[in-house]
């Protein structure tokens, strides 16, 4: 057999030194050995049949190790290192002395009887009787100490019990990560978890991942550490396992998830539209435990479904924002469209409505059941307030000419039951434009790159600039509080030509389209404080060449409750949309172009109200020309539209509201 390793002599030889006896702590003090070395290296002397552990009871401090028989006669060659080899010659066993195998050593009869006879049939029949015989009871004593038996039955007992827990107890801490918990996969990629063992040896412990051994195990003593690398998405389980001493082996195991997926909303991004100044109630499912906020409001979910409950429709979009357990996002940005109710009117602007003349031509169609709304100027391209405005500015610039009374023009049209629309020109205001640069005010304006006023239109405002968007503002709030029913921004837009031949103060050379919708976004706000709608009158090229005039069509849907497209067939270019020739083809034109804008809008639920020619330029138009743009809307399905005749002469003859 082999030697005893070096640990299992200091410790052997450090026994015999104590007369054979010592406690494993005694020993790891004078061999500078750890515990768990110490108790190893007794448990060897144990299986070899050199040492003993003395009895004791379980769980009243350690217990002390003694030499046996066979330790004290071969335990000092053992512990020199060498073997006794005058021992072997006399006993002529080589093996003597190594510890294994071992020749029990021949007894020999104890000192006082070895001058005895040895006992012989003759002798032990001369063995002197007893002159008096002796009785043995049949019976036992009748009183037996059966509460001492009781005692120390209990005390065993209590004995073993305090063995068995005492060697089962084993504990395993694990850092690093907590039971139950979702981790996005880079977030637990490369965390270190650790397992620190106690009353056990950690050098027999096993992790597992989902029942498999892990590879990549670093162990520092009773420490155990591992790396985790990427894990594939879903549920997780990792144990690790120690053999305990003469008990099997006790496991710790924790349960995780990896998931990198981000979580579902059931919740359409545009919802069906809903009536002004009325609840809203937005319902919809998420994933089950992912925390919900909408519109920046928490809220709370049974199952993942969850209902939301607003007092009024809001103001553009409404922002939803999902976030599931493991820290995955899910946002979008909702709509809540306005239901806008039918609109069939025509442009009137302020001197026409001061003209008895022209205003009765208007009042006939109203009573004809030709319109339900009429749209009125309140300030139009050259940049004059025709209304009786108290808007500081339009006072200061010399911008108000008091056409007429608002709020007189608007209960009189309520009386007749017609919808009133105020059309404000925002920044195309040479008044304005003029009136600022003036002042000193050059960065109102919008520039030539040498920094001149640009000339186009007779001077244009800088839609940037926060003095140019309060001013309008001022307009639309004044004419929401004489009670408006509508606000219909035009000129919602650049001046049309290369950027790089203007200059736009605080602009520079970026596409403005962003600026453009986040005016309306502010004047949206500000409308719906009034229960007013808002609407948007844009280019009939929008649709598709937008951005060469700043208006992004899509965007812009987002904050208005409706977008009238100026589709008037003599602005066309002869081809467009495959039409020969769109003046003198004004069913072909209309229904291309309107189409292309129900592209664009496709999914906003946003109202569609065209506006439609009756005036003449290259071809003249008359009944046929203006039924036949209203016939053409109606084909797909527009109903709603507003007529625009600069000198406010309509042809009745021409108007015949389709029947939806």
């Amino acid at each position: 057999m082999p030697l005893l390793a070096p640990q299992h002599k200091l410790v052997l030889r450090h026994l015999l030194s104590r007369d054979g006896t010592a406690l494993p702590s005694e020993l790891s003090n004078a061999t500078g050995l750890g515990t768990e070395d110490v108790l190893n290296a007794l448990d060897h002397l144990h299986r070899t049949d050199l040492a003993v552990p003395m009895p004791h009871t379980p769980g009243l401090g350690e217990g002390r190790w003694s030499l046996t028989s066979h330790g004290r006669q071969v335990g000092p060659s053992l512990a020199k290192g060498e073997p006794d080899s005058n021992a072997a010659n006399e006993e002529g066993d080589p093996a003597q002395g190594w510890g294994f195998p071992w020749r029990p050593m021949k007894k020999e009869a104890p000192v006082y009887a070895r001058t005895l006879p040895r006992p012989t049939r003759e002798n032990r029949r001369a063995v002197r009787r007893p002159r008096f015989p002796l009785q043995i009871p049949d019976q036992p004593p009748t009183k037996r100490r059966w509460g001492l038996l009781a005692t120390a039955s209990l005390v065993t007992l209590a004995g073993i019990v305090l063995m068995l827990i005492t060697i089962r107890q084993v504990t395993i801490e694990i850092g690093g990560i907590e039971d139950g918990v979702a981790l996005q996969p880079t977030s637990i990629e490369g965390t270190q978890i650790s397992f620190t063992v106690g009353g056990a040896n950690a050098r027999s412990a096993q992790l597992l991942l989902d029942d498999f051994p892990v590879s990549g195990v670093q162990r520092y003593g009773n420490r155990i550490i591992w790396v985790v690398p990427p894990l594939t998405e879903g549920g997780h389980s990792l144990e690790l396992v120690v053999d305990r001493r003469l008990y099997g082996q006790v496991s710790r195991s924790i349960e995780f998830s990896v998931d990198g997926t981000p979580p579902i909303i059931d919740l359409p991004k545009v919802l069906e539209p809903v009536p002004m100044n009325q609840p809203v109630t937005i319902a919809g499912t998420s994933e089950p435990g992912a925390t919900l906020v909408v519109g920046g409001v928490p809220l709370e979910t049974q199952d993942g479904s969850f209902v939301l409950e607003l007092d009024e429709p809001p103001a553009g979009p409404v922002s939803v924002l999902a976030i599931d357990r493991a820290g995955n996002t899910s946002t979008f940005n909702m709509i809540v469209p306005i239901a806008y109710p039918r609109t069939q009117g025509v442009h009137v602007s302020a001197a026409a409505w001061a003209h008895d003349g022209l205003k009765n031509s208007v009042l006939e169609l109203i009573q004809a059941g030709k319109v339900t709304a009429v749209e009125i100027s309140l300030k139009n391209e050259s940049g004059v307030v025709g209304y009786n405005s108290d808007v500081t500015l339009a006072t200061e610039s010399g911008a108000t000419n008091r056409f007429f009374d608002l709020r007189a023009a608007i209960e009189e049209l309520h009386a007749l039951d017609v919808r009133v629309i105020g059309r404000i020109v925002a920044f195309r205001d040479p008044i304005l434009a003029k009136h600022a640069w003036a002042k000193g005010d050059q960065d109102w304006v919008i520039q030539t790159p040498e920094g001149k006023p640009l000339s186009k239109y007779g001077g244009f405002t800088n839609f940037q600039n926060a003095g140019v968007q309060k001013y309008n503002l001022d307009i639309a709030r004044e004419a929401a509080e004489a009670g408006i029913d509508d606000v219909l921004w035009d000129y919602m837009r650049r001046p049309e030509g290369r950027l790089d031949g203007m200059y736009i103060p605080g602009v520079g050379l970026d596409d403005p389209s962003p600026i453009i919708v986040d005016f309306l976004r502010q004047s949206q706000s500000l409308l719906r404080e009034y229960g007013v709608f808002q609407g948007v009158s844009v280019f009939g090229i929008s649709a598709t060449r937008g951005e060469f005039i700043a208006q992004d069509v899509a965007g812009m849907a987002q904050y208005v409750d409706y977008v009238s497209p100026m589709i008037y067939p003599s602005h066309w270019s002869r081809g467009e949309y495959g039409v020969t020739h769109p003046e003198a083809q004004p069913y072909e034109i209309t229904r291309a172009s309107l189409a292309d804008f129900q592209r664009v809008l496709d999914g906003t639920n946003t109202a569609l109200v065209p506006w439609l020619q009756d005036f003449s330029m290259r071809v003249p138009y008359g009944p046929a020309e203006v039924k036949a743009q209203i016939d053409a809307a109606a084909s797909l399905g527009i109903h709603d539209w507003l007529i625009w005749d600069p000198t406010v002469t309509y042809t009745a003859e021409g108007i015949v509201p389709a029947k939806s």
